[in-house]
């Protein structure tokens, strides 16, 4: 599974609760495994680097419960990102829909009346008259 591409500061939340109660240096040690989670690599290759890194803390009965609870919880907040970057992408598209249905509503011009157009040509003449009898020097 492909690393979230916004915020994973829900799994580095508790994947540092985790850490602290496996009394591991979260500091080091986090950075490294949240880089190894956000590598595009199969699961069992995860689980087979994230063994490496823990077995020098963990009792090999217990490092492969963590290593597992570490790639679950990991899917479950990729899979969480995911949901609500689909649902702000359906929000957005939503949002494009209505503004392109309101450019599509055409304001009809109003006709201007009979008395409004006779205004406007005469004030047209009268400038017209006054341009052709200025004499420039």
């Amino acid at each position: 599974m492909a690393a979230p591409v916004g915020d994973t500061g829900e799994f580095e939340s508790w994947l540092n609760d985790r850490l602290d109660s496996l009394e591991v240096d979260r500091e080091v040690y986090g950075a490294y495994i949240l880089g190894i989670l956000k590598e595009e690599e199969s699961d069992e290759e995860k689980e087979d680097a994230l063994q490496g890194i823990l077995s020098a803390f963990l009792d090999e009965d217990t490092i492969e419960e963590v290593c597992k609870q570490i790639i679950n919880h990991w899917k479950e907040c990729c899979n969480r990102l995911a949901a609500r970057q689909n649902t702000d992408d359906a929000e957005v598209q939503a949002i494009a829909s209505m503004i392109e249905k309101q450019a599509q509503i055409v304001v009809k011009q109003k006709e201007p009346s009979e008395s409004s157009k006779k205004r406007k040509e005469a004030l047209l003449a009268q400038y017209a008259n006054v341009t052709d009898e200025e004499e420039y020097p």
